[in-house]
Parts: structure tokens; C-alpha cells; sequence
């Protein structure tokens, strides 16, 4: 039943020999309730069939991002086969927490999205690619299900053409 879904969450490929302006392909990789405490390292890792070569990738992670201690940080990078991109610019943000009353409280949903086109390994190319979201902290991280209810995770990567 899953990988129905799932199937119904990939785009169909366009089989154009031009290259025309907005979105060629894209996948959705849903994860539900899932939670990891880790504060370095990987945390998910998808692999997307890359279309072409001359596309460029839209990458999107969105759950919820907590920082447990008082004070502290969570950086979060996208890397695309073990490489940060570098054009036109690496997918990274952080997020901060300076709380000095003791409280904790319930981080509300982040995202961390960018564009890649390269590494420092050269331009992505079309084929397979192991596309993964790192997280690097300060402190005690939470990444995902923090609360009661559902909590959906995901990767959207989008192809788009320039």
C-alpha cells in the first residue's frame, strides 16, 4: 500500500529533447511520526533519479526543529552524493534558542529549501543521486515528532529547467 502512494507522489517524466522554463519532475518522500535525537550527522538520506543535465534541483526539508537546552543552536545542510553544493550557493540554515526562564517549548514546524546546481565535484548530472538533510548542534537536538498528534516530515525534490 505504501510504495502506491508513494507512486502516486512522483511526478511523470516529460520526455521533451528542449529544455522548457519550470518544473520537469519531482518527488515527495513523506515520513510520518518519525523522530531522531541525533545533534551530528546524517538524519535522512533519499535517492532521486536526476533527470537531466541541464536542470537545476530544488530541495526541501520540512519538520519540526527543536533545540532542548536553553541555549544553543541546530545547523541544517542538504548534500547531494556527500557534498555540500556550491552553486549557487550550499542549503544550510540554523536555528537558535536563548531561553533563560528553564522552559521548553515545542519547536513549531522549520524548513530548510535552496537550489543546487554543483559541487565542488562539478554540475549534477542526470542519474541516480543519494540526496541527504545533516544536522550539526549546539546543545541538545530534536528533529521530528516533538509532540502529540501526527507529524509528517519530508523531502520534496523538484527538477526544474532554467
Amino acid at each position: 500500500a505504501q510504495s502506491q502512494i508513494l507512486s502516486k507522489l512522483q511526478s511523470p517524466i516529460k520526455s521533451a529533447t528542449e529544455c522548457r522554463s519550470g518544473v520537469t519532475a519531482w518527488r515527495y518522500y513523506p515520513w510520518v511520526n518519525w523522530r531522531d535525537g541525533r545533534e551530528t550527522g546524517q538524519l535522512k538520506s533519499v535517492t532521486y533519479d536526476k533527470q537531466r543535465n541541464d536542470t537545476i534541483l530544488k530541495v526541501e526539508f520540512h519538520s519540526q526543529l527543536a533545540q532542548l537546552t536553553n541555549t544553543g543552536y541546530n545547523e541544517y545542510s542538504f548534500q547531494f552524493d556527500g557534498q555540500e553544493c556550491s552553486q549557487p550557493a550550499p542549503i544550510a540554515t540554523s536555528f537558535y534558542k536563548n531561553i533563560n526562564n528553564g522552559y521548553w517549548v515545542v519547536a513549531p514546524p522549520g524548513q530548510v529549501s535552496g537550489f543546487c546546481n554543483a559541487t565542488s565535484r562539478g554540475p549534477l548530472r542526470s542519474g541516480q543521486l543519494s540526496i541527504s538533510v545533516h544536522i550539526r548542534a549546539n546543545g541538545h537536538a530534536s528533529t521530528g515528532k516533538l509532540s502529540n498528534g501526527k507529524v509528517t516530515s519530508y523531502i520534496l525534490v523538484e527538477e526544474y529547467c532554467p
